[in-house]
């Protein structure tokens, strides 16, 4: 089971860089070659689920994709680019949670047992290498509302 990553457990798709429509939007924005951050947070339960994706390019701008289970297969993704201050903010937004020093696994507290809640996990990608990853069922980091908001799942 540790050779299995969280993806490949619960059969979330490729992550963004890796799935052919968004590398096709990523090269019509101009971006596809720079080295680039990405941020894929993964959140659900009970048989629903959200993937938000923020990656940070080197130039400066920032990308997120958000894919969500409920929704039909034919409607968009949803996709927001931002540049300047904006770019700028969502950057500093990220690290000030300080997810390099986030312990791997969040869990619930001695004695507490939910039958049925809410799994979640954040990795950070360089380049498409996994740099550090982070999961919890039923417990969550003390950022949890700053990390919400900025991956834009309520």
């Amino acid at each position: 089971m540790k050779d299995k990553t969280f993806r490949a457990l619960y059969h979330i798709p490729p992550s963004f860089v890796e799935h052919p429509l968004q590398k096709r939007a990523l090269q019509a924005i101009g971006r596809p070659q720079e080295s680039m951050v990405e941020v894929i947070f993964r959140v659900g339960g009970f048989g629903t689920y959200d993937v938000s994706t923020i990656t940070f390019f080197e130039r400066g701008t920032v990308l997120r994709h958000i894919e969500r289970s409920d929704r039909s297969i034919t409607e968009p993704f949803e996709f927001e680019y931002y540049e300047g201050e904006e770019a700028k903010q969502m950057r500093v937004a990220f690290h000030l949670l300080g997810t390099n020093w986030w312990p791997t696994v969040f869990e619930e507290l001695e004695g507490v047992r939910t039958l049925d809640g809410t799994q979640w996990s954040l990795s950070v990608y360089t380049n498409g290498t996994l740099i550090h990853e982070h999961h919890g069922s039923n417990a969550y980091p003390s950022e949890w509302e700053q990390v919400t908001s900025l991956f834009g799942i309520a």
